[in-house]
C-alpha cells in the first residue's frame, strides 16, 4: 500500500528484507535459519501481492510498468517547467540544491519535534556504537532491548535513505517537501526514543524519579506552543514555519519560500471580493464560476453572486502570486499586478480585467510597454482572432479589435521539451500544461502573456477548447 500511494516507499520494503538476512546470519542452526527465511518469503510474497492487487496500472506488464513508474517518478514530466522558490532564488526543478528536502524538512517542524528527533538519532547512534564496542555504551543498547534497537535502526534507515536518494539522484520535484511527507512518521518514532534516553540516563545519574517527567512535560509544553501557533495562523495553519526563517513579515516569507501551492487561500480571496465588489453579481472565469471547488466552500448567499456570462469580460481575476516576479525572473515575464491584499505567509491578487482607466497610471503604461514590445515582431501564429508573439521567454496573445466576452476563454498552452524522446512512449504527447494568468483591455485591444521556462523547448500547442488548436515551434 506504500509503494502503491509513493514509489519511494520501496525504501522500506527493501529495509525489512535487509534486516531479514541480517537475522539469517546471525541465527544458530537449520531450523532457525528455515524460520527466518520462511517468515522473509511470506513478507515479500504478499507484499508483492497486495501491490499488484492495488495498482491495477501493473496488471498488463508488472515488471515493466513498475519500471516505468520508478523512472517517472525520478523526472516526472509534469515537473519538467517548474521553477521553485528556494532560499530567496529561482531553481529550476530539475536543477534544485541538494539540501532542498533536508532544509524544507527543517523550517518547517516544531522546534520540539525536530530536536527531540535529532536527539533520537544520535542516541541511536550511542546505542548502537555501544553494542558494537561491547563497551561501557552498551549499556543504553541493551536496557532498550534488542527488538527496540532494532525498531529503531529501521526508522532510522526508512528516514535517511530517501533523503540521502534525493541528494545524490536529484529527482524532478515540487513544492517543498510535500512529495516526502512519508519522513515525518519515522522521525517522530525516533523522537520517543530520544525521550527514552533522556529518563534513563537522568534516572541512572541523579537518582531522581521525577526527571522522566520533566522531561515528558518540556515536550508537552513545546508541541502546545507549536499548536497554539497554528492556532493563531488559522485557517492557514498548513503553512507554518519555525523559527529558522522569518515568519514574522509576510513579504519576506513570500519572497523566500514556496507557500499555499494548493491555493486552499482562494476563499479568502473570493470573500474579499465580495467584500470588495461594488455590484451584487460577479462574473468570473469559468473555473472561477459557480461550479468552482473554492466557491462552492461559501454560503449559498455568497455563492449566489459569482455567475458566468461569456458575452461580459470577468470583473476580477484571482490568482496566488500572479503578476509578482520572483527573485531572479525578469520583471517583463509577468503581467503587472493591479491590486492586491495579503493573508498570513502569502498574497492573493486580485486583478480587475475590464480595462485600465481605473488604475494606476504607471501600471496602465507596463501593459503598453509590453504590448508595443510584443509587437515590434511578426507574430508566430494566428489563432482564435488573436495574433501570438514570442518575446523573450513569453508568449502574447493580442488582439487589436477586443469585443467584449473576448477575456473570458482562457488559453490553454501545452510546452513539449526539446528532450521527451527520453520520457516514456504513453507520456511524450502529454507535455507540460501552462495557464496564462490574466488578461487585460486598453486602447481597445486585449493582451494576455505567459511565461515560459528556461529549458529547451521543441514546440507549443495552442489551445481555445472546442474553437482551435494551432502549434508554434520554438
Amino acid at each position: 500500500l506504500l509503494v502503491n500511494l509513493r514509489i519511494m516507499g520501496v525504501v522500506l520494503f527493501a529495509a525489512v528484507l535487509v534486516f531479514r538476512a541480517w537475522a539469517w546470519f546471525r541465527a544458530r542452526g537449520g531450523a532457525a535459519r528455515r524460520r527466518v527465511a520462511a517468515t522473509a518469503g511470506v513478507f515479500a510474497l504478499w507484499g508483492g501481492l497486495v501491490l499488484f492487487i492495488g495498482l491495477p496500472y501493473l496488471w498488463d506488464d508488472p515488471a515493466g510498468r513498475l519500471a516505468e513508474m520508478v523512472v517517472v517518478s525520478a523526472d516526472h514530466p509534469i515537473h519538467l517547467a517548474s521553477y521553485e522558490l528556494f532560499r530567496g532564488q529561482v531553481f529550476p526543478s530539475t536543477a534544485l540544491p541538494w539540501d532542498y528536502m533536508l532544509r524544507w524538512f527543517a523550517i518547517s517542524q516544531p522546534p520540539v519535534t525536530l530536536l527531540l528527533g535529532l536527539l533520537g538519532l544520535g542516541a541511536l547512534g550511542l546505542a548502537v556504537g555501544g553494542v558494537v564496542r561491547r563497551g561501557a555504551d552498551a549499556r543504553l543498547g541493551a536496557a532498550w532491548g534488542g527488538a527496540e534497537l532494532r525498531f529503531g535502526v529501521l526508522l532510522a534507515t526508512c528516514f535517511a535513505l530517501p533523503l540521502v536518494a534525493f541528494a545524490l539522484l536529484r529527482p524532478t520535484t515540487i513544492d517543498g517537501w510535500r512529495h516526502f511527507y512519508f519522513l515525518h512518521g519515522p522521525f517522530c518514532l525516533l523522537a520517543t526514543f530520544a525521550l527514552m534516553a533522556l529518563r534513563q540516563l537522568a534516572a541512572r545519574g541523579l537518582r531522581k524519579e521525577w526527571i522522566g517527567g520533566a522531561v515528558c512535560a518540556l515536550t508537552a509544553a513545546g508541541l502546545c506552543v507549536a499548536a497554539l501557533e497554528m492556532a493563531q495562523i488559522h485557517p492557514n495553519q498548513h503553512l507554518y514555519f519555525n523559527f529558522f526563517v522569518d515568519r514574522k513579515t509576510p513579504e519576506r516569507l513570500n519572497e523566500r519560500y514556496e507557500t499555499d501551492y494548493w491555493n486552499m487561500m482562494l476563499r479568502q480571496g473570493y470573500e474579499h471580493i465580495l467584500r470588495q465588489a461594488p455590484s451584487s453579481t460577479i462574473n468570473m472565469r469559468p473555473r472561477a464560476s459557480a461550479n468552482n471547488r473554492y466557491v462552492q466552500i461559501l454560503p449559498a448567499a455568497a455563492r449566489s453572486r459569482f455567475i458566468y456570462d461569456p458575452a461580459r469580460d470577468p470583473d476580477f481575476y484571482l490568482a496566488r502570486n500572479a503578476g509578482i516576479p520572483p527573485p531572479g525572473v525578469p520583471k517583463d515575464s509577468f503581467l503587472p499586478v493591479l491590486h492586491r491584499f495579503k493573508v498570513y505567509n502569502n498574497t492573493v491578487l486580485v486583478v480587475s480585467t475590464p480595462d485600465l482607466s481605473r488604475v494606476d497610471p504607471a501600471v496602465a503604461d507596463e501593459y503598453r510597454a509590453l504590448h508595443r514590445a510584443a509587437t515590434a515582431g511578426e507574430p508566430a501564429a494566428r489563432a482564435g482572432g488573436f495574433d501570438v508573439y514570442r518575446h523573450g521567454q513569453q508568449l502574447a496573445w493580442v488582439k487589436e479589435a477586443c469585443e467584449p466576452g473576448a477575456l473570458m476563454s482562457p488559453f490553454r498552452l501545452r510546452l513539449y521539451p526539446a528532450d521527451a524522446r527520453r520520457l516514456p512512449s504513453g507520456l511524450r504527447e502529454r507535455g507540460y500544461f501552462g495557464l496564462s494568468a490574466s488578461g487585460v483591455r486598453f486602447d481597445g485591444k486585449c493582451l494576455w502573456a505567459t511565461r515560459l521556462p528556461d529549458f529547451a523547448l521543441a514546440r507549443a500547442r495552442l489551445r481555445q477548447p472546442g474553437k482551435w488548436e494551432t502549434e508554434i515551434h520554438l
